[in-house]
């Protein structure tokens, strides 16, 4: 994801709406831009894990709460077309993980996208 972002946190304390949408817009614009300009490949299916780059003032930290983050930044590879859609059928996760603490304030979300070969339904219910 672009650096310098203001990244939505589900412990952010009662954004009025209007900023919360204009933050999700222009995360899901600036994905899609940085997909389209890396020229990222369509993939069927994938799996998403993101990790979660604590700044400089953070204590402690849950990577689950960056998940509006993600979800806004998942819209935007489906917008570049890297995804045809972000539904179970087409993608596994997003998973979170903590990642290395970095010098941003606020932290920095990384998107690792795997592609997943097509499975039939008796295979996935094998690996559960």
């Amino acid at each position: 994801m672009p650096d310098g972002l203001k990244l939505l946190n589900s412990n952010d304390r009662h954004p009025h709406w209007s900023e919360k949408a204009r933050r999700t817009a222009a995360i899901r614009g600036d994905v899609a831009t940085v997909a389209r300009s890396q020229r990222i490949p369509p993939l069927l299916w994938a799996h998403v894990v993101y990790f979660v780059h604590p700044g400089p003032r953070t204590t402690h930290f849950d990577p689950g709460n960056w998940s509006p983050t993600v979800k806004a930044a998942v819209d935007g590879l489906v917008d570049a077309g890297v995804l045809p859609d972000d539904n179970a059928t087409r993608l596994r996760g997003p998973d979170p993980r903590p990642g290395e603490r970095c010098d941003q304030a606020g932290g920095r979300v990384v998107l690792v996208l795997t592609e997943l070969r097509a499975t039939t339904d008796s295979e996935e219910s094998n690996t559960a």
